[in-house]
């Protein structure tokens, strides 16, 4: 019985899944296990080996309370009763969950003031303005972003540091939900400065630390489902966001949380708003 229970535990090793539902199996496979251990002291009580007996009785129980605690964290939102974690956690040299909490709402606020000054230097658009679109990048464009990756980092623009968060608190985060990684920077941190150009029949995307130094990131590929030109037609468009996002990045091994440095990279969003030019038209008409 534990050599096929240990050879289903091998094998979930060599699958990705998601670490929640990696746990839920664990737990599932725990109970089985523990059952058949008290199988196992029911055959020595029938045997008349008491000592035995009681000894799988009692290890059956301690296996089957961290089992209803792994039932209650794995398959519930509820607050478990009688959790003992803490203090063995204290045992063992680690902090109480209480503290670790405390230490992770401490560290969030301090990223939390430190974010909030950034505003899009184009301003703020309404949502329902805004377009996505995307950004298209030669091997020039992305160094010039790794290059200004370095010097957000550096001036504190960008906190590349997983937002406070420890590989436990960043393994749980991942248990918890449907993400599979998660980048140091975050989902992603606006440009201290971008604008857009068009140039040679283009429409260009630069950004900077500031007006005076900037960088070529890319072009505008697409604006919704249609090009940039062929969506101007219609509407005024303006660059309402450009955002660094990529970089180092953590997400869930077989068995540990692996560690990857991948290439910076630049996002976008573009506001809109329809031509009227009927309007436009009228507007000529008076002054002419």
């Amino acid at each position: 019985m534990f050599t096929f229970i240990d050879m289903i535990n091998h094998y979930l090793g060599y699958i990705n899944v998601n670490l929640k539902l990696k746990n839920q199996i664990y737990t599932v496979i725990g109970f089985i296990g523990n059952f058949y251990m008290l199988y196992l002291a029911y055959r020595f009580f029938e045997n008349g080996r008491w000592v035995r007996g009681l000894g799988f009785i009692a290890v059956f129980l301690i296996f089957l309370y961290f089992l209803i605690m792994n039932i209650y964290y794995y398959f519930t939102k509820k607050a478990a009763p009688f959790d003992i974690s803490p203090k063995i956690e204290k045992l063992l040299g680690g902090k109480p969950r209480e503290a670790i909490e405390m230490e992770r709402a401490q560290r969030l606020n301090r990223t939390g003031r430190g974010r909030q000054t950034i505003v899009p230097s184009t301003g703020i658009f309404e949502k329902n303005t805004i377009l996505p679109a995307t950004i298209k990048s030669n091997q020039r464009d992305l160094q010039n972003i790794q290059q200004l990756a370095t010097q957000m980092v550096q001036n504190n623009f960008a906190m590349a540091d997983y937002e406070g968060l420890s590989d436990d608190e960043i393994l749980a985060h991942l248990q918890e939900s449907n993400e599979t990684e998660v980048y140091a920077i975050g989902q992603g941190i606006p440009f201290p400065y971008f604008e857009l150009r068009e140039e040679d029949g283009n429409a260009n995307v630069y950004a900077g630390m500031n007006q005076m130094n900037l960088f070529r990131i890319g072009q505008v590929a697409s604006v919704g489902l249609s090009d940039y030109f062929e969506a101007k037609k219609h509407y005024q468009l303006y660059l309402a966001q450009a955002a660094l996002i990529g970089g180092q990045r953590k997400y869930a091994g077989r068995s540990t949380l692996m560690t990857e440095d991948s290439p910076y990279r630049a996002k976008i969003q573009m506001a809109y708003q329809k031509r009227d030019d009927q309007d436009t038209s009228s507007s000529r008409h008076m002054y002419s």
